[in-house]
């Protein structure tokens, strides 16, 4: 069985509840007045507490901003480094080329004059190799370029060098005339004025190795000196006339020997070689 709330003590309830929601709305209305009237020193409070985290985030952000601009940065300077570099390379490939082939003229046109009335047809090499040990040269033409056996090697100054030993299909070796196997029928060039027309007096150029020659076959009773002149005479039939050999250094004269000899300071250089020239059309004359 229900029993009946009083109707007094309804009325009482609803005039709590509106009590209530009045309150709630003056907290609410004082509440927005506060935040108005102290809205900038709020602002200002949240500011500075909040400062130091901001400016820190800020600069941090800054820092990676520049770091990773200047990792982008970084990356194309050195993409424009490379790109210089390899310009650079290329141009002093070209100037390298211009060089070598200013320098072949050159050496060309200067045997050219020294030979002009030689009537020499000439291959100019390159030097590729030295064996200083067994005094032999590589050159880089062959036979692909018409050159064989025997046939002499000069320099631009006409210095004679030796001769093609073994000729491949794109290199030769050349025997220096300093080879022990080496001989070379020469004539001496007096240093001293002499009479016009006076014999010069014939000789033999040996290869000693190392590099090194020495005067062999000289008649005792002839009168040679140091610093005479050594030419090739052609006797041999290998070398042409007036090529070029050294000078005489020292002399060993005995009477007791029907031949003089003596050491030659040798005109070659082939440590500081690096074009030689090839007289492909040489023919003893008869």
């Amino acid at each position: 069985m229900h029993t009946k709330k009083p109707f007094g003590s309804i009325q009482g309830s609803r005039t709590f509840f509106w009590k209530k929601m009045l309150l709630g709305i003056v907290v609410l209305l004082l509440f927005i007045w506060v935040l108005n009237i102290f809205q900038g020193p709020i602002k200002n409070t949240t500011y500075l507490v909040t400062a130091p985290f901001q400016h820190f985030f800020w600069k941090t952000g800054n820092t990676i901003h520049d770091i990773g601009a200047s990792f982008l940065n970084i990356g194309g300077l050195q993409q424009e480094n490379a790109n210089l570099k390899q310009e650079n390379q290329n141009l002093l490939s070209s100037i390298t080329l211009l060089q070598e082939t200013i320098r072949e003229n050159q050496a060309i046109q200067e045997v050219q004059v020294i030979t002009k009335n030689d009537g020499f047809n000439l291959a100019m090499a390159n030097v590729i190799g030295l064996d200083v040990t067994g005094d032999f040269l590589m050159i880089d033409k062959g036979f692909n370029d018409g050159v064989f056996e025997n046939m002499p090697v000069i320099s631009k100054e006409k210095v004679l060098y030796g001769r093609v030993f073994k000729a491949y299909k794109n290199f030769s070796e050349v025997m220096l005339i300093s080879n022990a196997a080496s001989v070379v029928d020469v004539k001496v060039l007096p240093s001293e004025n002499t009479e016009f027309g006076a014999v010069l007096v014939p000789g033999a150029v040996k290869g000693q190795g190392n590099l090194s020659l020495y005067l062999d076959l000289v008649s005792s009773d002839a009168r040679i000196n140091q610093n005479d002149v050594l030419l090739s005479s052609g006797l041999e039939g290998v070398f042409p006339k007036d090529l070029l050999i050294g000078k005489i250094n020292t002399i060993d004269k005995n009477d007791a020997k029907p031949f003089q000899t003596g050491t030659i300071i040798p005109f070659f250089d082939p440590r500081k070689t690096d074009t030689l020239f090839i007289i492909k059309d040489y023919k003893q004359e008869k």
